[in-house]
């Protein structure tokens, strides 16, 4: 028997009903999103997508309102749901405690750092929204999408555009060399700028290998700092910027746009978050303040090489 839910979780569905334009019903089993092709979604599956999140919070709202949407765009396809997100299957990176991150079952790859999550993602599935949005599982079953096949789809095609991004930055660390040093009193130097490729979003960038060995090796030290504030823009060196920038631009930013807090320490090896408090006699890298954790607390000695180092989490292993 279904469970009734509680007064929170049924204001959450409210809210966005009301200031998100999401037309439903609650009902007694669950909740009905009106269309064509009514969509049925029980109570537990609305407080699976709220679990970890205050059901009032920012955050709860906008994983309703992206769920909902979602299975109401997929419903609105029809039998051409499937082929829509195959077509628009792109690679999304999340932070592990990021507010849209599906969970578990949708991670596809773990980037060595403890920061950075990927999944399978969908572009061009709602309308007005111009970047890729991470794919729940569920919405994917519901459309029929072979999602193995999607993600080795989504896979390949950020592989090219990783390539493209480290061209761009080559480019870009060119033509910075080209202009004249910044005198002492001067403005600071420009840090070299990250953006999405082909739809892929920062965070899925990073994932890929190529681009770590290209940043890890940019400096000679096998190691750069990163700031990711928002999925569509990463600063690399962000001490030429404000420090506080990375948090400034988190906050003002929209909950779905929002990526890290704080800046990424980026190795060929590993993505991990800067400024965490380090435990007892773990080392910091010089002049950061932030502990240096797993492959990245040894000092930068070998060459950045281009080596797979996030894995795969197959399908069962996710779920578990």
């Amino acid at each position: 028997m279904t469970a009734d839910p509680d007064l929170a979780l049924r204001q959450a569905v409210l809210a966005v009903a009301v200031l998100d334009d999401v037309d439903l019903n609650p009902a007694g089993a669950g909740i009905v999103v009106a269309g064509a092709v009514p969509v049925r979604l029980s109570w537990e599956a609305v407080r699976a997508v709220v679990a970890g999140h205050a059901p009032g919070s920012p955050a709860a709202r906008a994983r309703l309102r992206a769920w909902l949407r979602q299975h109401r765009a997929v419903a609105d396809l029809g039998a051409g749901a499937a082929g829509a997100l195959l077509a628009g299957a792109r690679a999304v990176g999340q932070p592990v405690d990021g507010a849209l991150h599906p969970g578990s079952a949708w991670v596809r790859e773990r980037v060595r750092g403890g920061a950075l999550e990927v999944g399978l993602g969908a572009l061009d599935l709602l309308p007005g929204e111009d970047e890729p949005a991470p794919l729940w599982p569920d919405v994917a079953a519901a459309a029929g999408l072979d999602a193995d096949a999607a993600w080795q789809r989504a896979v390949e095609h950020r592989a090219r555009m990783a390539e493209l991004a480290v061209a761009r930055l080559a480019r870009d660390a060119h033509l910075a060399a080209g202009l004249p040093p910044a005198g002492p009193d001067g403005p600071r130097a420009r840090p070299l700028v990250l953006r999405p490729v082909g739809g892929v979003d920062v965070p899925a960038l990073l994932a890929a290998p190529v681009l770590r060995a290209h940043l890890a090796a940019g400096d000679g030290t096998g190691l750069r700092a990163v700031a990711v504030p928002v999925r569509t823009r990463g600063w690399v060196d962000p001490a030429r910027v404000d420090p506080a920038f990375a948090g400034a631009a988190w906050s003002a930013s929209d909950v779905e746009q929002r990526a890290f807090p704080r800046p990424l320490l980026v190795t060929a090896e590993e993505v991990a978050v800067a400024g965490r408090p380090a435990q007892p006699g773990q080392p910091r890298w010089p002049g950061t303040g932030s502990p240096a954790t797993g492959a990245a607390s040894r000092p930068a000695t070998r060459a950045a090489t281009s080596r797979a180092t996030s894995w795969p989490v197959r399908p069962t292993e996710a779920s578990t």
